[in-house]
């Protein structure tokens, strides 16, 4: 059985925010990016995104080729995802608590959804249940909150971030990995850069993990 591995791809400005402030992405990287992303989305099984992401910019899930792309994931503690989104599209899978997946709009949700009532909804358990169905190769899309989630628990392996030439300047928008407090140890999380490549006016940038 194959290790799961876990790769984030994100895009930042020059003053390293991911989201406008209307909490979207819309307009802010290129055609190249787009079809970077889709190369990433091409050689994953599962692509785990955040509900506020997905809600704020309803994003295409199926490849520019019209490929299905990797099957949708997304974690819901607090509440579920509004049924018109173009997530459901794709035979996503949505893991939620007890109380959640059994109300109305739960059960509503599993007519579009794979349902999947978890007592334990946090990163490590989500990733073992993905390998469990087949899914071993999984990209996480963000949001920073959710992003922070899995580097907390040193999950990621591989890093893509995209540079775009923007400056935002408000010191409230979040980097690609929100938190409260520093990760643990992060002086002793080694990442080595991989690739660093600019085309056009944009910088798109490999790290990998480095683990002893």
């Amino acid at each position: 059985m194959h290790e799961p591995t876990l790769t984030v791809n994100m895009a930042m400005t020059l003053d390293g925010k991911v989201m406008l402030p209307d909490g979207t992405w819309h307009g802010l990287t290129s055609a190249t990016d787009r079809k970077t992303m889709d190369e990433y989305r091409a050689r994953a099984q599962a692509l785990i995104v955040g509900r506020n992401s997905v809600e704020k910019d309803n994003p295409v899930f199926a490849l520019k080729d019209g490929r299905p792309g990797p099957r949708p994931v997304m974690i819901c503690r607090s509440r579920l995802p509004r049924p018109d989104l173009r997530f459901f599209q794709h035979e996503p899978i949505l893991y939620t608590s007890p109380a959640l997946a059994e109300s109305a709009e739960g059960h509503n949700l599993s007519k579009q959804a794979e349902v999947v009532c978890a007592v334990e909804l946090e990163p490590t358990s989500i990733i073992r249940d993905l390998s469990s169905r087949g899914y071993n190769r999984l990209l996480l899309e963000g949001g920073p909150a959710l992003n922070a989630a899995f580097f907390r628990l040193d999950l990621v392996d591989t890093l893509h971030i995209t540079i775009v030439p923007y400056i935002l300047g408000d010191s409230s928008l979040p980097g690609i990995v929100d938190s409260d407090s520093c990760l643990p140890d992060f002086k002793e999380r080694s990442w080595k850069l991989v690739r660093c490549e600019r085309i056009e006016n944009e910088i798109f940038t490999e790290y990998r993990r480095q683990r002893k």
